[in-house]
């Protein structure tokens, strides 16, 4: 009885839910009412007395109890942060018009371990878009019928749902069965879209002709094809096949920022394994000149053994070197020197070569022999040739036609090329664009070199029409393209504007689809071109590891054909992007057109420099609304109160107090700007780097602080009006005469003080 009777008080007071009265149920009902009132009297005594000390704890260790409930609620953020989830089958996820894309549970790392005595069916998705596509064309009618198959081999599965664990049961093996053959079946489906085009060239024993003559214009419905899935393409051409360059080239501009050749070499794996196919050189100063030419080289040019090691590199990695000399314009390396001067067009100006002079020929020569001997074997060389403005000025220039002048030196120099070291001449295509097709023809142009069209635009068609085609198919057996993934767009941008690039070549490969046929050996390829500087005499633009991200999404583009979700996988793989559901979505270009917000937490090489590029466009900003701030918008140290040295020493106080702050972060922006870029630079480049967009910032800052200072320790003020600003007396405004200073302005009997 006693135990009976103590027990339920022991449960109560730890938490049970048992009821009394089984306890009490021999008793007596009185003395059972008497003693279930007893105990819920000690039991509510004992619970007060509990909830008692358990509250005098917590406020003595209230401390405690504060950090564990933080460490809970940050375990709980990190824990949704980085969780496993299905962000890309989010229906916010976007939608990209064209290729359909299969996602399945085990295509995704740590997922497709089926458990035992269970079945995970595989999920598949169609990736379409809100665009409608051409109605009645076989593919709608194509893939109607590929989905009610699969959605009939769906329904042989009963109660299934995506990632749904089925319960062992007798028809277990036949569900397996089920499964296996749908998922074999969109094996087989991936795998014919993979396929290349059927084609009587892969016959055994058939010529393979060049892929853009696979199939002539406007007879594309033979062909299963995927559309080009990024936008609305420029040029309405939807009804063509995936169109991949035979070729992709990326151009390094080694004139400014030359980046260290240890971390040079370490970028050459990378780029073949991105699609590249080859690589275009272009040195100009950076070369190791010898001879009569030493004085061309600069103070941080390669060595020949680093050129040698270099090239080395990219042959294990199986990409083509194709070294770029200039030859005609572009020459500011060369003609800056006193010791060439004379060999310049127009005197004052060192950009374009005299080509009537004998000694001319001579320099290009020379120039050509020693950066071939560095490249020996070579199949091509690009002489340049572009935006050769100033011709035909000089008295012997003059005398001639500006296009026969330029069609004489282009042929001179390609006959050289060819004769003496077998290689094909490429050439810039911009100074052709309005010579006549007879005139090229005449000059045998089609016989000696290949036109590089470039275009960096997103319009290609703005600036070389259908009839440009049509003109240099008629003269040209092949032809390149040329597109940009960084410098094209501002000469003082530090960050690529990555959706322009990306729109710029998909429309070149749409162009290259269309255009490819009017050639008899087609399109090359397509060269995706990283200028580093505008001209020799330029600042620095966008540095190489700042553009990677682009170069990466551009040569993943061009070497597939398309760019949408499906490639996301590469993409981020490429940039060494961590797997987390930040990198489970795609990128969204609209948003985030410099990447910065994608890929400032990838771990790429050039990483650093990339996020030191998004921290100093956000502290410029910063600083410019600073500024704007108190010396636009408030009225003490503008630039009226600085010239003076007259304004409120209290309210300077109060602008002042915000800049300490930015002094510091700009300090600590420059040491972290310093580090990142010295991976990949010189002293040289980092200092000039620096110097461009770090060091304005910092002097601005100083300036202001210093000139408000100045203010703050006038003591003694004069009277108003102040001194009327000097440079205004040549537009007839200065200050009035003693004799005619009184007053306001009014009559001498006006104004004056009270009787």
């Amino acid at each position: 009885m006693i135990v009976k009777e103590i027990f339920p008080v022991v449960l109560i007071t730890n938490g049970s839910n048992f009821d009394t009265r089984h306890w009490t149920s021999g008793v007596p009902r009185t003395y059972r009412d008497s003693w279930q009132q007893l105990l819920t009297d000690y039991n509510m005594e004992v619970l007060r007395a509990w909830f008692g000390r358990a509250g005098v704890g917590a406020w003595r260790s209230r401390k405690q109890v504060v950090w564990a409930f933080c460490v809970l609620v940050t375990v709980g953020l990190v824990y949704l942060q980085y969780a496993p989830g299905e962000s890309l089958d989010h229906p916010s996820a976007p939608r990209h018009r064209a290729l359909n894309t299969l996602y399945s549970s085990h295509e995704r790392e740590g997922q497709g371990v089926a458990r035992e005595n269970a079945v995970h069916v595989q999920h598949v998705k169609f990736v379409t878009g809100g665009e409608a596509r051409p109605p009645g064309g076989w593919l709608n009618r194509m893939e109607e019928e590929d989905n009610h198959n699969i959605q009939k081999d769906w329904n042989k599965i009963e109660n299934v749902q995506h990632y749904e664990t089925l319960p062992p049961d007798p028809n277990a093996a036949q569900h397996r069965h089920a499964v296996e053959v749908l998922q074999q079946r969109v094996a087989e489906r991936k795998a014919q879209e993979l396929q290349p085009p059927i084609h009587e060239s892969n016959v055994p024993g058939a010529v393979m002709l060049p892929q853009q003559d696979l199939n002539p214009p406007g007879n594309w419905a033979a062909v299963q094809y995927r559309y080009n899935p990024y936008g609305e393409p420029v040029y309405g051409r939807t009804d063509r096949p995936n169109y991949i360059p035979p070729h992709r080239v990326v151009h390094f501009d080694l004139k400014g920022a030359p980046p260290k050749m240890s971390t040079f070499l370490q970028l050459i794996p990378w780029l073949a394994s991105q699609g590249a196919t080859a690589v275009l050189l272009e040195y100009e100063d950076t070369f190791p000149f010898k001879g009569r030419l030493a004085p061309l080289a600069a103070k941080n040019h390669y060595s020949r053994k680093q050129i040698a090691n270099l090239i080395s590199a990219c042959r294990i990695s199986g990409l083509e070197v194709i070294p770029l000399v200039q030859t005609f314009g572009h020459l500011e390396f060369a003609l800056k020197h006193e010791r060439f001067s004379h060999l310049r067009e127009v005197p004052e100006l060192p950009q374009a070569l005299c080509p009537s002079l004998n000694e001319s020929l001579w320099l290009v020569h020379s120039i050509i022999d020693q950066v071939m001997a560095a490249h020996p074997g070579v199949r091509y060389l690009h002489i340049g040739c572009d935006e050769v403005y100033h011709m035909g000025e000089c008295e012997k220039c003059r005398l001639i036609l500006r296009e026969t002048l330029f069609l004489h030196h282009v042929e001179s120099v390609a006959r050289y090329v060819r004769r003496k070291y077998s290689a094909i001449p490429l050439v810039w295509d911009d100074m052709l664009r309005h010579i006549s097709e007879t005139a090229m023809q005449e000059a045998h142009m089609g016989e000696l070199v290949e036109p590089m069209v470039w275009v960096y635009a997103e319009d290609v068609y703005r600036f070389v029409q259908p009839s440009v085609w049509t003109k240099y198919g008629q003269v040209f057996p092949n032809v390149w393209a040329a597109s940009a993934f960084k410098g094209a767009f501002g000469e003082q941008l530090t960050v690529p504007n990555v959706r322009r690039h990306l729109d710029n070549n998909l429309n070149w490969l749409d162009v290259m689809a269309s255009e490819g046929s009017k050639f008899t050996g087609g399109f090359r390829g397509i060269v995706v071109t990283g200028w580093q500087r505008y001209d020799h005499f330029a600042i620095l633009c966008e540095l190489l590891p700042a553009a990677l991200p682009s170069l990466a999404v551009n040569l993943i583009a061009t070497s597939h054909g398309y760019f949408n979700a499906s490639l996301q996988g590469q993409l981020y793989q490429a940039l060494n992007c961590m797997q987390t559901p930040k990198y489970q979505t795609w990128v969204n270009l609209d948003a985030d057109p410099y990447l910065w917000d994608k890929f400032s937490w990838c771990f790429f090489p050039g990483a650093q420099v990339f996020k030191v590029t998004a921290r100093l466009d956000a502290t410029k900003r910063d600083v410019d609304a600073y500024i704007e701030r108190v010396t636009k918008s408030r009225g003490w140290i503008t630039d009226y109160n600085r010239r003076h040295n007259y304004s409120s020493p209290m309210r300077i106080d109060e602008d002042l107090e915000e800049l300490p702050n930015r002094l510091h972060s700009i300090t600590l922006l420059l040491k972290t700007a310093r580090e990142a870029l010295s991976e990949w630079f010189d002293d040289w480049t980092v200092g000039e780097w620096l110097e461009l967009h770090v060091w304005p910032l910092l002097k601005r800052l100083t300036t202001l602080q210093r000139e408000a200072e100045s203010m703050k320790s006038v003591r003694y003020w004069p009277a108003r009006p102040l001194p009327l600003l000097p440079e205004l007396a040549s537009y007839g405004v200065s200050e009035p005469t003693p004799s005619n200073a009184r007053g306001g302005g009014g009559d001498e009997d006006a104004g004056g003080g009270g009787t």
